[in-house]
């Protein structure tokens, strides 16, 4: 498999003539000498090995350079489970995975990214992901308004009630107060992919919102993405 160094509008081109081109086009301001990173995949649904997403045919192995404005970018298929992408010049990088269509048009599923470091020429770096190719997550943060996680005595929670648009098909993550209190951040479970609307409440002992936050209208477009819905004020009931 040969380095791609091309553009994201241009990589689905590439893909559907079965192109491939190589460029020593590494700049003036790279250290000399190249390196690899092998990368694995693992796909997953809520936690159980699953097959690749339907119509996810293609997993593009991203090797962003730092100061680069596009990644190198190898072309594996997503039932391969492994890639390598080779002759990377040294520097900092940010890697990732998008798992798509032949074309590359339509996004199925994206890993998370991790920042490698390669510094010697001849270095081989690994990378392991871990995708849920069938659910995405919500990220959220709280500030409890003239208050504070510990300063409500009746406290026993926050609830994150998701709820699939125009269905009661509601996911409640219960989470303790402190475990989103701004600057911290709670992840909800796996949700299937679709538009939803989210409440946020305290919650007391018996499970009865003592306050509120105002309801978020959002989406999960693609596999394992993770929707940040930011930081909400709760309110305390009168």
């Amino acid at each position: 498999m040969k380095k791609l160094v091309i553009s994201a509008l241009l990589l689905g081109a590439l893909q559907a003539t079965g192109c491939i081109f190589v460029s020593d086009d590494t700049g003036d301001d790279v250290p000399d000498g190249t390196a690899t990173i092998n990368a694995s995949w693992e796909i997953e649904d809520e936690g159980q090995a699953a097959a690749c997403p339907p119509g996810a045919t293609t997993a593009a192995l991203n090797s962003h350079l730092s100061g680069r404005a596009d990644p190198f970018v190898d072309v594996y298929d997503c039932e391969d489970l492994a890639g390598s992408a080779t002759d990377l010049p040294l520097g900092s990088y940010t890697v990732w995975i998008d798992f798509t269509d032949d074309s590359g048009a339509t996004l199925y599923a994206q890993s998370e990214s991790v920042n490698i470091s390669l510094d010697t020429d001849g270095e081989v770096a690994t990378a392991a992901f871990r995708v849920d190719g069938y659910n995405g997550f919500f990220d959220i943060s709280w500030v409890i308004s003239g208050s504070s996680c510990a300063g409500v005595a009746e406290q026993d929670g926050v609830s994150v009630l998701s709820t699939l648009a125009g269905t009661t098909q509601g996911i409640d993550d219960v989470f303790l107060c402190s475990d989103g209190e701004s600057p911290a951040i709670a992840t909800t479970g796996a949700l299937t992919l679709g538009s939803y609307v989210v409440a946020v409440a305290l919650i007391n002992a018996s499970d009865q919102a003592i306050g509120d936050a105002p309801d978020i209208t959002t989406r999960i477009d693609y596999g394992n993405e993770f929707v940040d819905l930011g930081e909400v004020t709760i309110t305390l009931f009168p």
